[in-house]
């Protein structure tokens, strides 16, 4: 089994939650679990697998640009608001 704990900083719960939201797989792989968790300060994903470490890089990296991804565009749409 390997395992993976990603964590990233958000400027608040409002950004934390959609963040999580945005990216959890409506479905996962055989032998892959996903769980996020949304706090005031960040997003952390737990992150299990089962399988070829070439495939759990892969998801690692997919992951991270979905995050990067989702916390831009949550963060260009609230400085919009702002306006």
């Amino acid at each position: 089994m390997i395992r993976a704990t990603l964590r990233l900083g958000t400027r608040n719960a409002r950004v934390s939650r959609p963040v999580v939201q945005a990216v959890e797989p409506d479905n996962e792989a055989p032998g892959l679990r996903i769980n996020g968790r949304a706090t005031s300060r960040n997003v952390t994903f737990r992150i299990l697998f089962d399988g070829k470490i070439e495939t759990f890089i892969s998801t690692l990296d997919d992951l991270i640009q979905c995050l990067q991804a989702a916390e831009g565009t949550l963060n260009s749409v609230s400085e919009e608001h702002k306006r």
